[in-house]
């Protein structure tokens, strides 16, 4: 099962988008809060240049 998180324009992590040992049957549920999450993390910093578009999710396979 996956790990998936939501990755920043510098590359950072965005802290609480961390989702471990996902099932495969959630991932389309947790990709989409992660859009959420980048939406709204774009939105905070939005004065800094921050789009939402530019967020990526990794997925790391154990």
């Amino acid at each position: 099962m996956p790990t998936l998180r939501l990755i920043d324009p510098n590359g950072y992590t965005v802290p609480g988008t961390v989702h471990i040992n996902v099932p495969d049957a959630n991932e389309p549920k947790v990709r989409a809060l992660l859009q959420e999450a980048a939406l709204q993390d774009a939105t905070q910093w939005t004065d800094f240049g921050y789009h939402p578009g530019d967020y990526r999710i990794l997925t790391d396979q154990h």
